[in-house]
């Protein structure tokens, strides 16, 4: 201590002259850390003048941490102010790392010393491992892996015990993210469905947490993108296959136009459903980019983002879709009329609107080419071409989940609590992906109302950038 006094002095201009050797205070000696040997900073650090005061910060907590090793706050300070080092040692990658890696001994032990039930500590020994995975990956993936599993499993021990830290919620979601792309391609809609259900957590509970609502889209988007690379692989595979085959029934005599050309077109409808689902994908992770760029505006890449993605909304709307909902005719009787209806969120209320063309064209057909009658979950077959007086203002919700009720008609259900009505409005969705992206869509909405801060939504909405 007597060391690190003089250091300071020297440094401060306080003390009296000294050499530079002087000016940088002994490091503990591996043969006297006793049973933690790797417990010290690296002493050209410590002369290092951008980082100095961390350096001296972590030095000092080191003696601390060795001196009282059963002391759970000296030895989790100690993990910290390692931490604050690295994080100012982007520029020396192999330094960075040795005190990651220091750094997570250290939250292991703190941990330990806890019983395993201190949140933070969990927390950040999870960033430290993350931290690690994200310096070695290309040069070690086989440690990034496992860095990154670990790192999981400590977010989910520091969500146990502290459950409604959104923080955590999100750097699981992104640690997961990290995973899927190391993993075969067949695993990895499993870690995205895990990764989207954390960001989800995240914004329900901080609505204003404009990263975990970006990453929801950007996530999204990447998986659109990688649904569209699937299936124009699988139509020039198929258009490569056909194209072989037909040529060798020419050859024995055939022609063009034989139900060898029309199983080379077979699936059409497929194809076309594919492309309609890639297409709502890619409008889902818009509506969150449009969210996040709301809330942080002056956020540049936000903005970026924006432009990028404007033209994949279903302008005038934020979102739309097929929806079941009780016809208001009906509402309250015994016998409710469930009706299937394309509703349309902008920034001011949700209602049901008239489909779009292609979509009531579509419905038509399907609905005189069926005998059943069945209405069913939400989807595009018998949509109301006259939609029934169905709206909500913005400014009237008062909360949206899912809801599990046995008694509503198949398909994801939703309800909305309404302020001017608290038994709320329940919608029946096709899938649970497509219910919850209405219960993002309404409450992160009118949080934006809320708080003032709708007009981006409005910008968005209104000029095509």
């Amino acid at each position: 201590m007597a060391e690190l006094a003089a250091a300071l002095a020297a440094l401060a201009g306080t003390g009296p002259a000294s050499t530079a050797s002087a000016a940088t205070p002994k490091p503990l000696s591996p043969g006297a850390l006793g049973a933690h040997p790797n417990w010290f900073v690296p002493p050209h650090l410590l002369r290092l003048p951008a980082v100095r005061a961390a350096a001296f910060a972590a030095h000092d907590s080191s003696i601390e941490a060795v001196n009282h090793p059963q002391d759970f706050d000296r030895v989790y300070r100690y993990g910290l102010n390692l931490q604050e080092l690295a994080s100012s040692l982007s520029a020396q990658p192999a330094d960075q790392l040795s005190l990651l890696h220091q750094a997570a001994e250290v939250y292991m032990e703190a941990s330990s010393l806890a019983g395993g039930r201190h949140a933070a500590a969990l927390y950040n020994w999870a960033v430290a491992l993350t931290d690690i995975a994200r310096l070695v990956r290309a040069q070690q993936p086989d440690e990034a892996y496992e860095c990154l599993t670990a790192a999981t499993s400590k977010y989910a021990q520091s969500l146990s015990v502290h459950p409604d830290n959104p923080q955590a919620c999100n750097n699981w979601g992104l640690v997961l993210q990290d995973l899927s792309a190391m993993r075969p391609a067949a695993e990895r809609a499993a870690y995205l469905r895990h990764s989207l259900s954390k960001f989800r957590r995240a914004l329900r509970l901080r609505p204003g947490f404009d990263r975990a609502v970006y990453n929801l889209g950007t996530v999204l988007y990447s998986h659109a993108c990688s649904l569209q690379e699937a299936l124009l692989a699988s139509q020039e595979a198929a258009e490569a296959a056909a194209g072989t085959a037909s040529g060798g029934q020419r050859g024995a005599g055939s022609s063009p136009g034989t139900p060898l050309a029309a199983a080379a077109t077979a699936g059409g409808g497929d194809r076309a459903a594919s492309e309609r689902a890639i297409q709502a994908t890619f409008a889902h992770a818009a509506q969150y980019i449009v969210l996040a760029y709301a809330m942080q505006p002056g956020k540049r890449v936000y903005a970026d983002s924006l432009a990028a993605v404007q033209r994949l909304l279903p302008l005038p709307f934020l979102r739309s879709g097929p929806l079941l909902a009780v016809h208001p005719g009906t509402e309250g009787s015994p016998r409710e009329d469930w009706v299937n209806c394309w509703f349309g969120l902008d920034s001011v209320r949700m209602a049901a609107v008239r489909p779009p063309a292609a979509l009531a064209a579509a419905a038509a057909a399907h609905h005189h080419a069926s005998s059943s009658g069945s209405s069913g979950a939400a989807g595009a077959a018998h949509l109301a071409a006259a939609p029934p007086a169905i709206a909500l203002e913005l400014a009237d919700v008062a909360d949206a989940r899912l809801a599990a009720d046995p008694s509503l008609p198949a398909g994801a259900a939703l309800w909305v609590s309404l302020h001017s009505k608290p038994s709320g409005i329940y919608f029946v969705a096709s899938d649970q992906d497509d219910a919850e992206g209405w219960v993002d869509a309404l409450l992160l909405l009118s949080h934006l109302l809320r708080t003032g801060s709708i007009e981006g939504v409005q910008a968005a909405l209104a000029v095509r950038r």
